[in-house]
């Protein structure tokens, strides 16, 4: 579970709002919350079509978040105060995971979250370009080579709404990626702390 980014912003007011880093950080300003529903494909060379993934993405700040997956295997990671916890639903009944993973999990979530903040240039792992234009996108470059070898680019494409992210696709070396299209926006409703807590 690799996950990627996520959408903040508000109704665009007019053009321009990805035209530069402090442009992006002041659209993202004026988000609280995020939701929304999302369509994840995973493509590897030995898959003769890619994997789908269908889910619900909650984003709360300054940095809880909830990732759910609903298809085809139900799973959810929390992360509210700097913990992150995983579970996966077995036999109707959630199931907590534990492991070394975890780690590497919250080190991703922290990413996302700055992302959605719109510190896409202030990250210490990736190196940030971006590209105006309709639409603006932004690569991400790991900064050093550890990561590199998992994740080789993250391609973020932005939104029409002011601050919001359309698309993150991650790749995973010269024939795997993971690509995520964010649907059905909501911003800045109440999201209770159960949503970040609670499976």
């Amino acid at each position: 579970m690799l996950l990627a980014v996520l959408a903040a912003g508000v109704l665009l007011a007019g053009a321009g709002w990805g035209e530069s880093w402090e442009a992006i950080r002041e659209a993202a300003a004026s988000v609280r919350t995020v939701r929304a529903s999302f369509v994840q494909e995973k493509r590897l060379p030995i898959l003769t079509r890619p994997l789908r993934s269908e889910g619900t993405f909650a984003f709360r700040r300054p940095g809880s978040i909830r990732w759910e997956y609903r298809t085809p295997v139900e799973s959810v990671l929390l992360t509210d105060g700097g913990d992150v916890r995983r579970f996966t639903k077995q036999d109707g009944e959630w199931t907590a995971e534990a492991g070394a993973g975890m780690e590497a999990m919250r080190v991703v979530l922290d990413e996302v979250a700055a992302w959605m903040s719109g510190r896409f240039d202030e990250s210490a792992a990736f190196a940030a370009t971006l590209t105006p234009g309709s639409p603006t996108v932004i690569e991400l470059v790991p900064r050093e080579e550890a990561i590199g070898r998992f994740v080789t680019r993250i391609v973020v494409t932005l939104a029409e709404t002011a601050g919001a992210v359309a698309s993150i696709e991650i790749f995973e070396g010269a024939e795997a990626s993971t690509r995520i299209e964010f649907q059905g926006l909501e911003l800045n409703a109440d999201l209770g702390d159960a949503v970040f807590t609670t499976p």
